[in-house]
């Protein structure tokens, strides 16, 4: 497997668990927990969007890398 190939799917791979924390964090029991974890799900779920947009950047710019 090539170091592109390897990028991406590592991006792809965080991508899924930022999406996944984000959802866990935001359908948590509220008084239990605050809104701290609300917070930082709404962040990680930002996070994993800017990853998917990366990732599609880096795809796009790597056409041209010959491994």
């Amino acid at each position: 497997m090539s170091i592109k190939g390897f990028h991406l799917i590592f991006i792809s791979i965080a991508s899924l668990f930022c999406a996944g924390f984000g959802v866990w964090a935001l359908f948590l029991d509220e008084q239990a927990n605050g809104s701290a974890t609300k917070t930082f799900g709404v962040i990680t779920l930002v996070a994993s969007i800017g990853l998917i947009r990366y990732a599609f950047y880096f795809r796009r710019k790597s056409k041209d890398i010959i491994v």
